[in-house]
């Protein structure tokens, strides 16, 4: 089954479960600025963004015939919804949580040559993250990772993810109209 058909079939199952260059690029700006005068997101720092970066690359890779992770800017959907001061203060704490708790692994099972996750080849990585996975952590982090991820390609792109719906047309999806204007994108109401 190739992955559109796999994100096709899973799609409303999933909705119902409630690169160093790329991190640079995208965490800078907040679409909440001004809303309160908080940053849930004081405590990330870049190590743990780039973390997040290259495992939403590794779950979602690009593919010649689909976008990946970087092309439906899922990194930033994720900054802007963890940055939001209305989200729950848990999840932002637990996404950072997971993401330490993936790279304390990651140099735990490499030994003496405590190669960062980063740093590690794809075939290194998928394998570390199959293991991870067996932490009940580490299973559940990657399964909110994995819900981000499709929450970016199919949300409105007001919200930072799916940029000029290339998601919905990967998916020959037809959004509804009207689309939310950027006043008006929930938190501001």
């Amino acid at each position: 089954m190739d992955r559109r058909t796999f994100i096709i079939r899973s799609g409303s199952a999933f909705a119902s479960v409630s690169a160093s260059a790329v991190v640079h690029a995208v965490i800078p700006h907040t679409e909440t600025s001004g809303v309160l005068n908080t940053s849930p997101v004081k405590n990330y720092k870049q190590a743990d963004w780039l973390t997040i970066a290259v495992t939403q690359n590794h779950l979602f890779p690009s593919d010649p015939d689909a976008p990946g992770s970087v092309e439906i800017n899922a990194l930033t959907y994720l900054h802007d919804y963890l940055s939001n001061p209305f989200t729950d203060p848990a999840d932002v704490e637990f996404i950072l949580s997971g993401t330490r708790l993936l790279q304390t692994f990651t140099q735990q099972e490499n030994g003496n040559t405590g190669a960062a996750y980063t740093d590690l080849s794809i075939e290194q990585r998928e394998l570390i993250l199959r293991q991870f996975e067996k932490l009940p952590e580490g299973r559940r982090w990657l399964v909110n990772i994995l819900n981000y991820l499709l929450e970016a390609l199919l949300t409105d792109p007001v919200y930072g993810g799916n940029p000029n719906g290339i998601g919905w047309q990967w998916l020959e999806h037809r959004a509804g109209d009207p689309h939310p204007p950027a006043n008006k994108r929930y938190w501001l109401l």
